[in-house]
């Protein structure tokens, strides 16, 4: 019975472990586009190319409203300049953190100069 559990975890290991996401440049999607369109036929064509016949169908529709500007990776760019423009904030607000720390440090130096009493900040 053991034997069995090992058998059937193993299957199910080989058959879900090696599933990975595949990308495909811009000239790709095009040529394959094309292809299905001349061939008329999109089952065969994403067989040939071993594609899932959604996706096919999903880069003919782009392609049909868009045209030129189909696969551009418009999606991808929107997050990437999102996160660049987080981050570039973020850079802002710690240079301006530490020059107020900076110059707090300079005033309580003055300060403690000034009564005597000598505190030190490192």
């Amino acid at each position: 019975m053991t034997g069995e559990f090992k058998t059937d975890y193993k299957h199910i290991f080989n058959n879900f472990m090696f599933i990975r996401k595949r990308y495909f440049t811009k000239g790709f999607k095009l040529n394959t586009v094309s292809l299905a369109q001349e061939r008329e036929n999109i089952a065969e064509v994403s067989r040939e190319l071993d594609l899932r016949h959604d996706m096919l169908r999903r880069w003919i529709k782009e392609y049909s409203q868009k045209k030129n500007d189909a696969f551009n990776g418009s999606c991808f760019n929107k997050q990437k300049d999102k996160k660049l423009s987080e981050l570039q904030t973020l850079k802002k607000e710690l240079r301006e953190t530490k020059l107020e720390r900076d110059i707090l440090k300079k005033i309580i130096h003055i300060f403690s100069k000034s009564d005597g009493t000598n505190i030190d900040l490192s």
